[in-house]
C-alpha cells in the first residue's frame, strides 16, 4: 500500500478550497498549481481558453509504456467566495455558508501529491499527462477549447464524479439544448385583449405538454428557463424558453426531441403565434464496454487497494464526454465527493488518501 503523506495531502486541499475560483476565474488556482509544479520540477504548458487557461503538465517516463492522461478541472459552482473548511478526524466540510470545491479541487489535491509521491520515491512510470481545465462548470468549455493534438495518452482517467472512491463510470448521456421564441401579437390587456395572442399563454401550453423530468432510465427532459412579457396590462408579444434533452441512446435522444418539436409546432400553429428554434448539441455521449482494456486496468487498480470496483452510468456530462468525442478513450472516477453543488458538500479524508492512491495504482497498472 502506498504510504501518502496525508498532512500534506490534506493541507493543500484546504488551501485549494479556500481559492475562489467560479467558471472563467480560475486564476488563483492556476496560481497555485503552477508554483507547486514548478517546485516538483515538473514541466507544464498553459494553454488560453476564452479568459482562462488550461494546464498541462508532463512526467516523462520509459518510452516501452502506454502514456496515459489523468485529467480534471480547476473551476467550481458558486458560491465559492469565502469558504471556510471546517476538519474533522473523518471528513472536511464548509462551514453551510458556501459550497466546499471538493468538485474537483480533491482531484486537483490528488494529482499533486500522486506527483509528489512519484518523485520523491522514484517510482517507476511510462508518459503521464496531467490535464487541468477550465470553465467546466459551465459547459465544459475548457476541454472543448483544448486542442487535444497537444496529448500523447492512449488512455485518459478522469477524476470528476460524486461518490466513494471506487466507481468507474462508463457511460453518460448526449446532451441538447433548444431555445425556443415564441412570437405572438401585441394588444391592450384591458381594452381588447381578443386581439391578441399571448406568447406567455402559447408558450405555457407548450411546457405542459413536453415531456418532463424522468423519461427512462437513460432518458430526462428539463425546461430550466421562462421569460416573456413587458408589463400586466399588454398581451404578452414575445416569450422564451430554454431545456434542454438528454439520453445515453442517441436513438431515444432523437425521438424525445421529435416530439417536442412536434409539439412546439402543434401548438404555435394552433394559438395563430410563430415561433424560432435554435437546438445545439452541448456534448456527446460516451458507452464503454465493461470488459474494454481501460475499464480493465481501472477495476485491477482499485482492487488493488482493497476497494470493490462499481460500474455505473452518469446522468451528468463531463470532461470525459469530450476526450472521448476525439478519439481518446476516457473514463470517469469518482473522487469521494458527496453533496456536491450544495453548501451541504463534504468529502472523507480517506477519499483523499485513496483517491492519490489509486492515482498510483492506476501508474503501476501500466
Amino acid at each position: 500500500m502506498y504510504e501518502i503523506n496525508s498532512e500534506r495531502l490534506i493541507q493543500s486541499f484546504i488551501e485549494l478550497a479556500q481559492i475562489p475560483s467560479p467558471s472563467w476565474e480560475e486564476g488563483g488556482v492556476i496560481s497555485y498549481i503552477s508554483k507547486k509544479l514548478r517546485k516538483l520540477r515538473i514541466s507544464f504548458e498553459k494553454h488560453q481558453c476564452g479568459k482562462s487557461f488550461n494546464i498541462l503538465a508532463r512526467l516523462n517516463g520509459a518510452a516501452s509504456k502506454k502514456p496515459i492522461l489523468f485529467s480534471c478541472h480547476m473551476d467550481t459552482v458558486v458560491p465559492c467566495h469565502s469558504v471556510k473548511p471546517i476538519i474533522t478526524e473523518k471528513r472536511i466540510s464548509s462551514d453551510g455558508t458556501t459550497i466546499l470545491g471538493a468538485d474537483d479541487k480533491a482531484a486537483i489535491a490528488t494529482f499533486l501529491e500522486a506527483m509528489h509521491f512519484i518523485k520523491e520515491n522514484n517510482i517507476s512510470h511510462g508518459p503521464i499527462e496531467f490535464l487541468f481545465s477550465c470553465a467546466e462548470e459551465a459547459g465544459l468549455h475548457g476541454m472543448k477549447g483544448f486542442d487535444v493534438s497537444n496529448l500523447n495518452a492512449v488512455y485518459a482517467f478522469v477524476f470528476d464524479s460524486d461518490g466513494g472512491i471506487g466507481r468507474i463510470i462508463v457511460e453518460a448521456p448526449y446532451h441538447i439544448a433548444m431555445e425556443i421564441t415564441i412570437r405572438g401579437k401585441t394588444a391592450h390587456a384591458g381594452i381588447e385583449p381578443e386581439k391578441g395572442i399571448s406568447a406567455i399563454r402559447v408558450l405555457a401550453d407548450i411546457v405542459s405538454k413536453i415531456p418532463h423530468g424522468r423519461i427512462d432510465s437513460e432518458t430526462t427532459v428539463n425546461t430550466g428557463l421562462i421569460s416573456g412579457g413587458e408589463a400586466t396590462n399588454i398581451v404578452a408579444e414575445q416569450s422564451y424558453a430554454k431545456l434542454e434533452a438528454r439520453s445515453i441512446s442517441l436513438k431515444k435522444l432523437k425521438s424525445i426531441e421529435s416530439e417536442i418539436r412536434a409539439i412546439i409546432t402543434n401548438e404555435t400553429k394552433r394559438h395563430g403565434a410563430r415561433v424560432t428554434i435554435e437546438r445545439y448539441l452541448e456534448y456527446s455521449g460516451f458507452s464503454i464496454r465493461h470488459d474494454h482494456k481501460i475499464v480493465t486496468i481501472a477495476r485491477e487498480a482499485i482492487e488493488r487497494l482493497h476497494i470493490k470496483p462499481v460500474i455505473a452510468a452518469s446522468g451528468g456530462g463531463s470532461d470525459t464526454n469530450i476526450l472521448n468525442r476525439a478519439g481518446i478513450k476516457a473514463i470517469n472516477l469518482s473522487i469521494g465527493i458527496k453533496k456536491p453543488h450544495t453548501k451541504n458538500e463534504y468529502i472523507l479524508t480517506r477519499d483523499l488518501v485513496n483517491g492519490t492512491r489509486l492515482v498510483l495504482s492506476i501508474v503501476e497498472s501500466l
